[in-house]
C-alpha cells in the first residue's frame, strides 16, 4: 500500500471515530484532537490552534478513587490501560476506559484515546448473558439426556418385561402358575407406576403449585429418607403459607439441589435443614439454610460433576434478587444459606 493512501486512511480513522482521540505532550497539553474529543470535552470555546491543558479536564484514575496526580499516566512511558474520571459537557462526571501510549519519544508526544465504560459494559453484559444462555442451553441438554436414559433404561425396559411376560400368558395352562405370572405382572407394573411418578415429581410436584414450597420440601424429604436412607431434620415456621410462583419455586430448586448435593456428596446420615419467615424494613424475607457435617470440600476448588448445580443455584436466586452464601471445608461439612425478599405473601 502506498503511504499517502495509509496517511488518508489514518486521518479519516482519527476525524470520523467514535472514541476520543488526543495527541498529549509530557506536560499534558493537547496538541490535536478529534471531532468527538471536542464534541464530548465541550472544547468550543478554545482556539483550535491554542495547546490545551488535559489536566483541565482529568479527574483522575478511576482504580485511585480520587485524583492522583503523583501517578499521572502523562508520566509514564509505558503502554497503560486504565480507567479514568474525565469532566465533560456541563461539568459531568464520566468514567471511560482509557488507553494511553508514547508514539513519538523524541517529541514526548502520546496518544490518549477514551471510550465510555457504559459501551464497555454493555459488551460484558452482551458476553455474560451469551455465556448464560450457553450454559442454560448445556443444562438443559444434560437434564433431557439423563431424563431419555432413565425413561429407557427404566420405563422401556419395565415395561418389555411386562409386555414379555404377558405374551406368555396364552400359553400357560396351568391356572395356578397362570395366578403367578399375573401377580408378577402386576407387580411390575406397580414398580413401574412408581417410578414413572417419581420422574413427575422431581420435574415438577404439583404439591408445589396447589399446596406450596412447605408440602412440597416434606413430600421430597420423605422421598429422599425412602430412598437414600438419609435423615432429613425440616424446621420451618412458615405454617402453609404462599408466595408468589417464582418465589416458591426457587425456594424449592435451591433447597432440593442443596439436599440432593449432601446427599451424593457428603456421607453424612443427616441433613439439617431451616426454613424461616422473617420481617424486615424492607417487608417480608425468607431465609433459609441446608447443612450437613459431613466430607465438605475446598472453596475455590473444582466442583464436583459439572458444577451447574451450584451455578444453578446462584443464577436462580439472582433473579429475585436474594442471596447465597456456601461455606465448607474440608472434614467440617458444607453450609448453605441465603435469603430472598418476599414482599407480601399471598395467603
Amino acid at each position: 500500500m502506498k503511504t499517502h493512501d495509509l496517511t488518508s486512511l489514518l486521518e479519516a480513522m482519527f476525524h470520523q471515530s467514535k472514541e476520543m482521540i488526543l495527541f498529549v505532550d509530557r506536560h499534558g497539553e493537547i496538541v490535536y484532537m478529534n471531532a468527538e474529543a471536542e464534541k464530548t470535552l465541550d472544547l468550543s470555546d478554545y482556539d483550535r490552534n491554542q495547546f490545551i491543558n488535559i489536566c483541565g479536564h482529568c479527574m483522575g484514575m478511576a482504580a485511585s478513587g480520587d485524583p492522583d496526580c503523583t501517578t499521572c499516566f502523562l508520566m509514564s512511558k509505558e503502554k497503560l490501560t486504565f480507567q479514568v474520571y474525565m469532566r465533560t459537557r456541563y461539568g459531568k462526571r464520566v468514567t471511560y476506559i482509557a488507553n494511553f501510549q508514547q508514539i513519538d519519544p523524541e517529541n514526548n508526544i502520546s496518544v490518549f484515546t477514551l471510550n465510555p465504560l457504559s459501551e464497555l459494559m454493555k459488551q460484558q453484559e452482551f458476553e455474560h448473558q451469551k455465556l448464560l444462555t450457553q450454559r442454560i442451553i448445556q443444562a438443559q441438554e444434560n437434564e433431557r439426556k439423563r431424563i431419555s436414559r432413565d425413561l429407557h433404561d427404566g420405563v422401556t425396559q419395565e415395561l418389555l418385561n411386562v409386555l414379555l411376560e404377558m405374551r406368555l400368558f396364552k400359553y400357560t395352562k396351568d391356572r395356578e402358575e397362570l395366578d403367578e405370572k399375573i401377580e408378577d405382572s402386576e407387580e411390575m407394573l406397580s414398580h413401574l407406576l412408581d417410578y414413572i411418578r417419581n420422574i413427575s415429581v422431581e420435574l415438577r410436584p404439583a404439591s408445589l403449585d396447589d399446596l406450596g414450597v412447605e408440602a412440597a420440601l416434606k413430600t421430597h424429604f420423605k422421598w429422599l429418607q425412602k430412598q437414600y436412607g438419609i435423615l432429613v431434620d425440616f424446621n420451618t415456621n412458615l405454617n402453609k403459607k404462599r408466595y408468589r410462583p417464582e418465589i416458591e419455586t426457587v425456594i424449592y430448586r435451591i433447597i432440593q439441589e442443596a439436599a440432593f448435593n449432601a446427599v451424593k456428596y457428603s456421607g453424612s446420615d443427616e441433613i439439617m435443614v431451616n426454613l424461616k419467615e422473617a420481617g424486615s424494613y424492607n417487608g417480608i424475607e425468607i431465609h433459609f439454610e441446608i447443612e450437613d457435617e459431613g466430607a465438605g470440600f475446598l472453596m475455590g476448588a473444582e466442583p464436583k460433576g459439572s458444577g451447574l448445580g451450584l451455578f444453578g443455584m446462584h443464577e436462580r436466586i439472582s433473579s429475585v434478587d436474594g442471596e447465597l452464601n456456601i461455606d465448607s471445608e474440608p472434614g467440617r461439612g458444607t453450609k448453605v444459606e441465603g435469603y430472598i425478599p418476599v414482599g407480601e405473601r399471598i395467603v
